[in-house]
């Protein structure tokens, strides 16, 4: 089987898969598709190292996640309302973790606060918000501390933060304020 039939079938056989991981990230179907071409095109350069993986399922949706992140990313430098601030919240002033966290279930927010973190940060919010997973997963999957996937998400969430002017959790003030 020469080069081409081998990364026609690994089409076959995740490029759905792969496509659906992109759209996912990206929100925008034909970006999904290009950035889903551009996995299979480093497929078919890569075929020893995708041969050599341990999953090649695994393979394929890191090198998607680096294809989505890398056009988020461009996306951002490109566009000149991403170089400002995202509009506050309406009368929304802190979050507890838990609501912040609720808030960011909106894909696109995700995606828009992602463009603005490293890749680091990106593989590890990929695995919580988009495939769902707990922390100890995250971290037996991309063999870290559950304290570092911790540190990180917290990175994600003080991103956030900033980009949405949203206070870190604070209790609420009762009674008047201090004189």
């Amino acid at each position: 089987m020469n080069e081409v039939e081998q990364t026609e079938g690994y089409y076959r056989r995740y490029g759905e898969a792969v496509h659906r991981r992109c759209v996912r990230l990206l929100g925008d179907e034909a970006l999904a598709w290009d950035s889903t071409q551009e996995v299979f095109l480093r497929v078919h350069s890569n075929l020893a190292q995708l041969r050599a993986a341990g999953s090649a399922l695994s393979w394929l949706l890191t090198v998607a996640d680096r294809q989505c992140f890398s056009v988020l990313r461009r996306q951002r430098t490109e566009a000149t309302h991403a170089l400002t601030r995202l509009a506050p919240l309406p009368a929304v002033s802190t979050f507890p973790e838990a609501t912040l966290e609720r808030l960011l279930v909106d894909a696109d927010l995700v995606r828009r606060v992602l463009a603005h973190c490293p890749e680091d940060v990106q593989r590890i919010v990929a695995h919580r918000f988009i495939d769902e997973l707990e922390q100890e997963q995250i971290a037996l999957l991309l063999d870290v501390s559950r304290k570092t996937v911790q540190r990180k998400l917290q990175a994600f969430f003080d991103t956030a933060r900033r980009l949405l002017d949203v206070a870190p959790h604070a209790e609420p003030r009762k009674g008047p304020a201090p004189a």
